[in-house]
C-alpha cells in the first residue's frame, strides 16, 4: 500500500558519492512516478528537470489522490521545486496521463485513459488515447488522434 499519496517527494542525492542531500516535497501535486512506468522525472535539454503525479488508481496508485495530475518544475542546480504548477489532468479536460516519452523542447509523447477515475480498474492500461503535451505552454493537443488499442506494450 502507498501511503502518503497526496505531496510529490524527491529524494535528492550527491554523484557519484550518492550520499543524501534532501528530500524535496510539495502539496500542490501528488507523488511523482507511478508502478513500472518510468515517468516520475524527466530531465530536460537545458537540466532542467520536471516531476509527474497521474494520481492513476491505473497506474497502481492503491486509492484515488485529491490532486490532479500535475508536472511541478526543478531548475538546474537547485533542490527545491519553483512556482511551476501544470494541472495537465484539467487541460485534458479532465483525463489522465498514464504514460509519457520526453521527446525534447519541452514537449511528450502520452497515452492518456479515456476512462475517468471511478471508471479505471487498478494495472489496467485500457481505453488509451494519444497526445501531445507541452510543458512550457501548458498545453494538450491530441489533434484528432483516435483511441489506441487496448493492449500497450511498454
Amino acid at each position: 500500500m502507498t501511503r502518503y499519496i497526496n505531496k510529490a517527494y524527491v529524494a535528492v542525492y550527491s554523484y557519484p558519492e550518492l550520499e543524501y542531500i534532501t528530500t524535496m516535497e510539495d502539496e500542490r501535486a501528488a507523488i511523482a512516478g507511478s508502478w513500472n512506468a518510468y515517468n516520475g522525472i524527466f530531465q530536460t535539454e537545458s537540466g532542467n528537470m520536471y516531476t509527474f503525479s497521474n494520481t492513476s488508481i491505473a497506474n497502481g496508485f492503491t486509492e484515488n489522490s485529491t490532486k490532479k495530475a500535475a508536472f511541478l518544475h526543478i531548475p538546474k542546480g537547485t533542490t527545491q521545486f519553483d512556482d511551476y504548477y501544470f494541472d495537465v489532468e484539467t487541460a485534458a479536460r479532465g483525463l489522465k496521463p498514464v504514460h509519457l516519452q520526453y521527446l525534447g523542447n519541452g514537449k511528450f509523447f502520452a497515452q492518456v485513459s479515456t476512462l475517468q477515475s471511478e471508471e479505471m480498474t487498478r494495472w489496467a492500461d485500457k481505453e488509451l488515447k494519444a497526445c501531445i503535451i507541452d510543458v512550457k505552454e501548458k498545453t494538450v493537443k491530441d489533434n484528432g488522434i483516435r483511441k489506441l488499442p487496448s493492449v500497450i506494450s511498454h
